[in-house]
């Protein structure tokens, strides 16, 4: 290791060997713990059935301005993932207001993403289809309506058009403005506790506590510990405190109630009655559980004397096992359960990618803190030769942070973006934002490594440059944590570009030659519901015949007995002639009959025979990742965590003369052979 080249006759953090060597337990075996520790607690998340996250619509039966012949039995509609029965409703309601349903709204035993209600036998009319639901994941409410008609038409307010864009009403961007705010600051909080905890564990500890450092170097190591100690209180209360805001909101906004009307029974039945609530209670369990270790830890700290020595270090190791835990739970309430038949990889993904930010950004908070405690205490030989020591085991840990956020950054924007026309979205234009501030962070991390670290053991002005540019990333962490937690509060973009898509319309044209005259029909959309027919007449030589003084069109349905309403279509000029409301109100086989009239000529029939498709469902999972390419990208990503573990394995950590060094490449070939087997399976 970097640190053992800081010898007894070089360096001043020696003093004489004493007779007696105190056995100290080796930081090999501490990384391999920790490791062992966190992949056990998250071994669990690909055992059991994962949800998705914002519940939206991906069909409704009737669909959305449908116009039925007859009257349904029920209305049903699917989302994009498994809802709380207990929260969930659907209403119909009449062109009054009126409640028209039985009230019997339920999921379906079977399929948990399926909400229907029954209805009564309906007049014709036109009736509003009212829904809200809770996300049995992340605990996101979402309200929506669609209108369908039985017998009868809602009056257009402008005819059909080619391209015309068939979009849901849109939800607000958050369910409340404080979401944003409230994610962010317990990102802050619960990243600051694991990163400090890994800092220690990884850097301060095996530089400055080694048995051959001297004195000032082992009370400067007591110092750091204690103030880290601190600033990880302080992130756990912080994040104590925004959990406990999340839960008000949430039970703001699931009972549609002010905050000051949460407490109590709506805020107990959130708890008790919704994954989410069981979630919170999990995540506030173990966080408890961590403060109550890292209180052990502190009387520890006050105990050094015989074989308590050792006891520091494993509560140490056990925090950041429950830190990882604590982290577990925000990945199984995150964006990255909520991706189909991929959602292992993804959760995966995301679990590493905050794992990852707890070790470089909540490290870059400790470190910044900690140098000028460094520079305060030690003297100015000293002291060069303790950041020359520090700076290339955080470098080597921030090297393999940065990696993998950057490896499993891709796969998740992947999982959520999935096209490039989604970036037009609120998620996808806040995650650019997110990679805008990412880049001046990693060019900082870039100067620290390339200009400051090779000076840091013979300049003076190093030191002090090292402090503003930690300071100045650890700043543009923090702008980027503002972002992330932006980014959780809203829909996924994939789902809202899937609401956006322009319904490419497939018109139907027919044509004929009768009486000596060319006619062209056509139909748009050629779909259930309200359509534009357009009727164009030509002589033989092409010349246009606009002197009809009626085009009448009659429309049947062939497999039932629905009636004929025919009507006259509007001259338009140049031969044309329009029929802005052509119903076609139920899917399957169809007629169309035309009788056109000339003052000077025969009356010109001509008739037709087509299917009418189903009018289509605005659908929130129309994009979606491929299972396929969602597994060969899950092996592409193993792969390069695997050679990124083994180059930072071998090359700063002294590959396998080294126990950690062995240990982190051991990490890479596994993750190289794992990713390979997912390649060629795929």
């Amino acid at each position: 290791m970097l640190a053992q080249r800081l010898t007894r006759k070089e360096n001043p953090m020696t003093e004489p060997a004493r007779k007696t060597r105190i056995r100290r337990p080796n930081l090999g075996r501490c990384v391999l713990l920790i490791c062992a520790a966190l992949l056990i607690v998250g071994f669990g998340i690909f055992q059991g059935d994962m949800a998705f996250a914002h519940a939206s619509v991906v069909r409704a039966e009737p669909s959305p301005d449908s116009i039925l012949s007859q009257p349904p039995g029920r209305v049903s509609l699917w989302f994009t993932e498994p809802i709380e029965p207990g929260f969930s409703e659907i209403q119909v309601r009449d062109n009054q207001g009126r409640r028209v349903d039985n009230r019997n709204s339920v999921v379906d035993p079977r399929d948990p993403k399926a909400l229907s209600v029954t209805l009564p036998t309906l007049p014709e009319g036109t009736y509003t289809v009212a829904w809200q639901n809770v996300s049995a994941v992340d605990g996101h409410a979402v309200r929506d309506s669609y209108v369908f008609s039985i017998g009868e038409a809602p009056t257009p307010s402008e005819p059909l058009s080619p391209g015309s864009r068939v979009e849901a009403p849109e939800q607000p961007l958050f369910g409340s403005p404080v979401e944003p705010v409230l994610r962010w600051l317990g990102l802050l909080g619960v990243l600051a506790a694991v990163g400090g905890l890994g800092f220690e564990l990884l850097v301060t500890r095996p530089v400055l506590a080694r048995r051959n450092t001297n004195k000032t170097m082992r009370r400067l190591c007591v110092r750091l510990e204690d103030r880290m100690l601190k600033v990880i209180w302080v992130g756990m209360g912080l994040f104590l405190l925004a959990s406990a805001g999340q839960l008000l909101v949430q039970t703001s906004v699931v009972y549609d109630i002010p905050l000051y009307k949460t407490l109590g029974s709506p805020l107990t039945s959130i708890l008790k009655d919704t994954a989410w609530g069981h979630l919170w209670l999990w995540r506030m369990g173990l966080l408890l559980t961590m403060a109550a270790v890292l209180g052990g830890a502190r009387t520890a700290l006050l105990r050094r004397q015989g074989s308590s020595k050792l006891l520091p270090l494993f509560i140490r190791v056990g925090a950041l096992a429950l830190g990882g835990a604590v982290l577990l739970t925000m990945s199984l309430g995150s964006h990255g359960a909520a991706t189909g038949q991929i959602r292992t990889a993804a959760v995966f993904s995301d679990y590493l990618h905050l794992l990852a930010a707890g070790f470089w950004v909540g490290g870059l908070f400790h470190f910044a803190l900690g140098v000028p405690l460094v520079i305060r205490i030690l003297d100015a030989k000293e002291r060069r030769a303790a950041l020359s020591a520090l700076v290339p085991r955080f470098s080597a840990l921030a090297t393999l942070s940065v990696g993998t956020l950057i490896i499993t950054g891709i796969y998740s924007s992947w999982a959520q973006v999935t096209t490039l026309s989604a970036l037009a979205t609120p998620y996808g234009l806040t995650l650019l934002s997110k990679i805008g501030l990412v880049v001046p962070l990693l060019l900082l991390a870039a100067l620290n490594r390339l200009w400051v670290r090779p000076r840091l053991a013979n300049e003076e002005k190093a030191g002090r440059w090292l402090r503003r540019l930690i300071s100045g990333e650890a700043i543009l962490a923090v702008l980027v944590l503002a972002s992330v937690g932006l980014l959780t509060s809203l829909e996924p973009a994939r789902q809202v570009a899937s609401r956006q898509i322009t319904v490419q319309e497939n018109s139907l044209v027919f044509h004929d030659v009768a009486e000596g005259m060319h006619i062209y029909l056509q139909i748009k959309p050629g779909q259930v519901g309200l359509n534009r027919a357009e009727v164009s007449l030509a002589d033989l030589r092409g010349s246009p015949v606009d002197n009809a003084s009626d085009v009448s069109i009659r429309l049947r349905y062939l497999n039932a007995e629905l009636g004929e309403n025919p009507a006259s279509a509007t001259p338009a000029g140049q031969g044309r002639y329009v029929l802005n409301r052509a119903y076609l109100s139920i899917a399957g086989p169809w007629s169309v009959e035309m009788v056109v009239r000339r003052p000077d000529a025969f009356d010109t029939r001509a008739a037709f025979r087509f299917e009418v498709a189903p009018a289509p469902n605005v659908s929130s999972a129309a994009i979606a990742p491929s299972p396929r390419m969602g597994k060969l990208l899950w092996g592409v990503e193993m792969v390069l965590l695997g050679f990124l573990f083994l180059g930072v394995g071998d090359i700063p950590l002294e590959g396998w003369r080294n126990r950690v060094g062995a240990g982190i490449m051991a990490i890479g070939a596994a993750g190289i052979l794992v990713g390979l087997f997912l390649v060629l399976t795929a």
